[in-house]
């Protein structure tokens, strides 16, 4: 109810089909027992659960209950490929249930669903005590993030498989409400489910009306129809579980954020390997794959892109090491820098921008093409100031321009636009008008006044361009 929705932004992506092909394939493998009809000794972790589970299936199964197990899958599946809005389920359900009680399936030692007892649950006011509110916190916590967790990463995988907008808020606030109202019930905490949301998915529910549907109609068979359980064979449920959640284990995304960008397919395979090794205590995997995923995020602003711009025969600006048969301006280096400037990345802008001018020593003006520096901090400001001031001693003039809004107001909250020489003389709107001033100030026999530097626009040129680069071309402003 308190709205934090906006915690979805720290699962990125990677994060997301990472944890959910895991989960769903926990779901899977946890269903394996039921489909064998053995019982197995639980291990500390699933994958040894799942582990033994095989090696007693190896020794000693119920031919029964891999005959239920078959029928189940090859109804649901067979009847998806007729027709994905044939109902499948239902019809396992109705036929292995018929099945089960005319062949005595309970009685010769199968796993059934059994008495169920009949009626809702009753209703009363919760007794709240703060030394046991104070004890269970922790655990609340831990509770609530992880079904937060698993909520959205099923609903944003199951959205997008839809083409449908996922709005955290709005599924936060139903979950909050539903958990008040299971409080008056003594209800279990109420999240989403994967299993519950892959076969509504599946079933073919494109709405909120079909839970409602759910809802009531597990009201009704509480109410009038738990004896027609009895003789349900865990087998079908499992294969239910099994035919369901199995589409949501998907290597293809992980895959392509791979070849994307390696850092974001790394994250989404750690986060499968750990949420499967580390089962069942899945928020483990989950809080060191986000971890990861910010580092990794934050490692990469850290280096950002910084490129050498020259001017292309169309009038382009383009990268000289994209280009390098490109001629270059000997004394004028036109600098872009494809990152907010902030604390981290502050030295090494400056680190590198010192070294640029090392490896140029006949340089007597860098213009910085701010355009992709969409903030500064108060670090990036300080650094600036010293740099710019410190090359002004060695020589070096550096203009700036091209500014976007939030670089400039800071920079004018900071008081360094007059400190510097204000605009028209250190800062400037247009690289074109920034060109121009160091031009002027130039000495230079090949730059003159700037008609033969090779940043000089073209007039051969079909189109008037400013600031380009080789991905987005656009016109001047």
């Amino acid at each position: 109810l308190l709205r934090l929705g906006v915690l979805v932004d720290f699962l990125s992506h990677p994060v997301i089909i990472g944890f959910t092909s895991a989960a769903a394939l926990i779901i899977a493998t946890s269903q394996i027992s039921k489909l064998f009809g053995v019982t197995a000794e639980k291990g500390a972790s699933h994958l040894e659960s799942v582990w033994n589970v095989i090696v007693a299936a190896v020794h000693e199964f119920h031919p029964m209950t891999i005959m239920f197990s078959l029928l189940a899958l090859a109804i649901i599946i067979g009847m998806k490929k007729i027709s994905p809005r044939a109902p499948g389920v239902l019809v396992a359900v109705v036929v292995t249930t018929l099945l089960s009680w005319l062949l005595g399936y309970a009685a010769g030692g199968g796993a059934v669903v059994g008495d169920i007892p009949r009626g809702l649950p009753s209703l009363h006011v919760p007794h709240f005590d703060f030394t046991a509110a104070g004890q269970l916190f922790a655990g609340a916590l831990v509770i609530s993030l992880f079904g937060f967790i698993e909520a959205v990463s099923i609903g944003k995988v199951l959205a997008a498989r839809k083409r449908q907008r996922f709005s955290p808020n709005q599924e936060l606030v139903g979950q909050g409400l539903a958990n008040i109202a299971s409080a008056f019930s003594g209800g279990y905490p109420v999240s989403g489910s994967f299993s519950r949301s892959a076969i509504s998915f599946e079933s073919g529910a494109v709405t909120g009306f079909a839970t409602i549907v759910s809802g009531l109609m597990v009201g009704l068979t509480l109410l009038f129809l738990t004896p027609l359980l009895y003789h349900l064979p865990q087998a079908t449920l499992a294969a239910i579980i099994i035919v369901a959640v199995i589409t949501l284990v998907r290597f293809g995304p992980m895959l392509e954020a791979w070849r994307i960008e390696k850092h974001d397919g790394f994250v989404a395979f750690l986060t499968f390997v750990l949420t499967l090794a580390l089962a069942p205590r899945l928020e483990r995997g989950i809080i060191v794959s986000v971890v990861l995923a910010m580092a990794l995020f934050i490692y990469r602003t850290m280096r950002p892109r910084i490129a050498v711009m020259t001017r292309h025969p169309d009038g382009t600006l383009r990268d000289v090491k994209v280009h390098p048969h490109l001629k270059r301006c000997k004394r004028i280096l036109i600098v872009r820098f494809y990152m907010s400037l902030y604390y981290a990345n502050a030295g090494y802008f400056e680190t590198k921008l010192l070294q640029l001018l090392a490896d140029h020593p006949d340089v007597t003006h860098v213009i910085i093409d701010a355009d992709p520096i969409n903030r500064i901090d108060a670090s990036g400001v300080e650094m600036l100031t010293g740099l710019i001031e410190q090359q002004e001693e060695a020589g070096v003039r550096i203009l700036i321009a091209h500014m976007n809004k939030n670089f400039m107001d800071a920079l004018i909250r900071s008081g360094r636009i007059e400190r510097l020489g204000g605009e028209g003389e250190r800062f400037f709107g247009r690289l074109t008008h920034a060109l121009k001033k160091a031009w002027s100030e130039v000495e230079c026999d090949v730059c003159g006044n700037g008609a033969h530097c090779p940043l000089h626009m073209p007039k051969t040129a079909d189109i008037a361009f400013e600031e380009d680069d080789d991905a987005h071309p656009r016109p001047a402003r």
